[in-house]
């Protein structure tokens, strides 16, 4: 099972919100304002309830028709970094790999197109044959690395690449037999592939080992050593919970936490 801050993210979640800076003057005069507070967000299909760094439930609330909302806490909880620039007023949200490439030492990185070419000699695929589904830089227990999954026919290749040496720390590859997955419509928590249990199931059996305020921002069906397994990582503020899930006894196989500083 892969591991990293904000993993699977850039395939599957979209975070809008909306800062607003207000210059007021001594002059400016004052109203009062109606709005909707009965506002709710989730991520990924669970709920989230944004909170400040003091653990403070943070109030949402509408008004003409926009949502407002507080920045940190919704795209840290998306695995975006937050800073403030108080000079400009401007909240900067950068992706994971975008960050750890403007860090001390990111010179010394492999480039991305040779931890694909790593990733492709080992498996003894052509690159004309691949499709890249993801490459980039993340974190996995305090050293930087490259997360590579790429498709070739039917077999699915993942591989962990140390960022520095090159050096090929995990690799997977599964048989993607599309046959058994199930194609009706629906949405992806409800839908379900015979004999297994339930996306929705998989999120509260990790939700339950997690600690309260944690939030499921990745749950993905996916094949590892010839099983059926939910791959499943949460979030609460700069923590993160990776879970494996057996997708058909809902035995939790792997659990992993990582703190990104």
């Amino acid at each position: 099972m892969k591991k990293g801050f904000g993993k699977g993210f850039a395939t599957g979640i979209l975070v809008t919100a909306l800062t607003v800076g207000l210059g007021v003057s001594a002059l400016a005069a004052t109203r009062t304002i109606t709005v909707d507070d009965n506002i709710r967000v989730t991520i990924n299909g669970a709920t989230f309830t944004p909170k400040n760094e003091q653990g403070k439930e943070v109030p949402l609330f509408s008004y003409n028709g926009t949502t407002y909302a507080p920045v940190r806490a919704i795209c840290e909880a998306a695995g975006l970094k937050v800073d403030f620039d108080s000079a400009s007023y401007t909240a900067v949200l950068t992706t994971q790999d975008q960050y750890i490439a403007s860090t001390p030492g990111a010179s010394d990185y492999i480039t991305v197109e040779k931890a694909k070419q790593i990733a492709l000699d080992h498996a003894g695929v052509k690159a004309s044959d691949a499709v890249f589904v993801k490459a980039g830089l993340d974190w996995d227990d305090g050293k930087v690395e490259y997360e590579v999954e790429f498709y070739a026919g039917n077999t699915e290749y993942d591989y962990d690449i140390d960022a520095v040496s090159g050096a090929i720390r995990s690799y997977d590859r599964d048989w993607d037999d599309f046959s058994l997955k199930n194609t009706s419509s629906g949405s992806g928590s409800s839908a379900t592939t015979d004999g297994l249990i339930s996306e929705a199931k998989a999120k509260e059996i990790a939700l339950a080992k997690a600690p309260s305020g944690a939030t499921v921002v990745k749950c993905e069906l996916d094949r590892d050593d010839g099983r059926y397994v939910f791959e499943v990582e949460m979030r609460s503020g700069r923590t993160e919970y990776d879970c494996e899930i057996n997708a058909v006894t809902g035995v939790i196989l792997d659990w992993d936490v990582d703190y990104d500083d």
